[in-house]
């Protein structure tokens, strides 16, 4: 699986894991910046998870970047983030080379200025779990176009309760491992047929001579069972 394309802070993919994305950046108000940093972002440690305690119907990704375009035109507050996520699709609103507002640990803190966040859209259709699974898979593309970052929750950088609605289920641990299912399974070769599928599993049975291959047909003893068990322990601790 290849990672995002990723030009000047902004995703160019149409699609991410079947997922809509759309790019919707936060137009620059003239004055002061209430939304858009302009603070380069240099170093990312990590994913930053929230949810956006906004439980009015149709309060979707759409609206969230309408939203934040309006506040950056208004010079009354002062929040970010670079994506907002529904049940049908990814929003990003302000690129990923840019600081945002959202950890709440200020000017410096590592969650503002290290990690890219991400916000859960909580009821813009009544289907979360779905916004949810969407913002996970925007997570598992995310580590395979990074690397080695981590996941993080909203909570852990200023202590606000959130993602609140992953949090009142006592979920959050539940759902950062299945960012890393579905990373995992970026890598699971897909093979047209089983015949395709057996054949490059037998070539790699014999490079790392787990099996000779040979007598696929016939039935085995428990003698070979076992060599085969023992070759593939071996393997696995190398």
């Amino acid at each position: 699986m290849e990672a995002l394309n990723i030009r000047n802070g902004i995703i160019g993919n149409k699609t991410i894991l079947g997922v809509e994305f759309i790019s919707k950046i936060v137009n620059l108000s003239g004055r002061l910046r209430n939304v858009r940093t302009l603070r380069n972002r240099t170093d990312t440690i990590g994913i930053t998870y929230h949810n956006t305690a906004n439980t009015a119907r149709g309060a979707d990704a759409l609206m969230h970047a309408r939203y934040l375009q309006n506040v950056e035109s208004s010079d009354k507050s002062y929040i970010s983030f670079h994506f907002a996520v529904d049940s049908k699709r990814i929003v990003q609103v302000i690129p990923l080379n840019e600081v945002t507002w959202h950890a709440g640990d200020g000017r410096n803190g590592k969650g503002n200025c290290k990690t890219i966040s991400i916000e859960i859209c909580e009821n813009a259709d009544g289907n979360i779990r779905k916004a949810e699974e969407n913002a996970q898979k925007l997570g598992a593309m995310l580590l395979e176009t990074y690397g080695d970052i981590k996941i993080y929750k909203h909570q852990d950088f200023s202590g606000k309760y959130c993602p609140r609605v992953i949090l009142n289920r006592n979920g959050w641990n539940e759902f950062v491992e299945g960012i890393y299912k579905i990373k995992d399974s970026l890598h699971i070769k897909k093979f047209a047929t089983w015949e395709d599928e057996l054949l490059e599993a037998t070539k790699w049975a014999k490079v790392h001579k787990i099996s000779d291959c040979e007598r696929l047909d016939d039935n085995v003893t428990r003698k070979e069972v076992i060599t085969m068990l023992f070759r593939m322990n071996n393997f696995l601790n190398k």
